[in-house]
């Protein structure tokens, strides 16, 4: 393949995540995120192999204190584990329904010759996708979905450094 080079990627046939939607593959380290959180509904953060897992963290649980019921964390690939670590952290953090849903996607890679008389190379690939949806109230979740998951017990949340306020309070009595 060194006489070729990557010109772009393209979505083949795309599982359905659960809700219809799809997303492609992020190479950066941002937090992107799609969706209106105004009235305090399902916002979506998609998970990154780059991004550092304190940020989404901190941006999931700020999406909490602002009024969010429901955040979606989606990865693809290698980002998966990843999810799932973020997913267990905010759990322990916060009492949070969960429901996974796995699916893949087909991925074409297209690579262009560098030498003259070499023919456009596609190269096709599944890639794993997940999607766990965390939600407070648990409403609109199938508590009956295979991968449902309920809130752990008070006695196994520790909300750490996430209640900044309530610990100064207590502190202070």
């Amino acid at each position: 393949m060194e006489k070729y080079r990557l010109v772009g990627e393209k979505k083949g046939d795309v599982s359905s995540l659960g809700d219809g939607t799809t997303f492609f593959v992020e190479q950066n380290s941002s937090i992107d995120v799609v969706g209106d959180n105004s009235e305090g509904g399902q916002t979506e953060v998609k998970i990154t192999q780059q991004g550092k897992p304190r940020n989404y963290i901190s941006y999931a649980i700020n999406l909490f204190d602002q009024g969010a019921h429901e955040i979606s964390l989606k990865a693809m690939g290698r980002a998966i584990n990843k999810a799932v670590t973020i997913a267990e952290i905010l759990k322990r953090k916060l009492p949070l329904h969960q429901v996974t849903a796995l699916t893949s996607s087909e991925i074409i890679d297209v690579f262009e010759p560098l030498e003259e008389g070499l023919d456009i190379v596609e190269s096709k690939r599944n890639v794993s996708c997940m999607t766990i949806a965390l939600s407070k109230t648990g409403a609109g979740m199938d508590f009956n979905h295979i991968g449902y998951q309920p809130p752990l017990s008070n006695e196994e949340i520790q909300p750490g450094d996430s209640n900044v306020q309530s610990t100064e309070v207590a502190s202070l009595s």
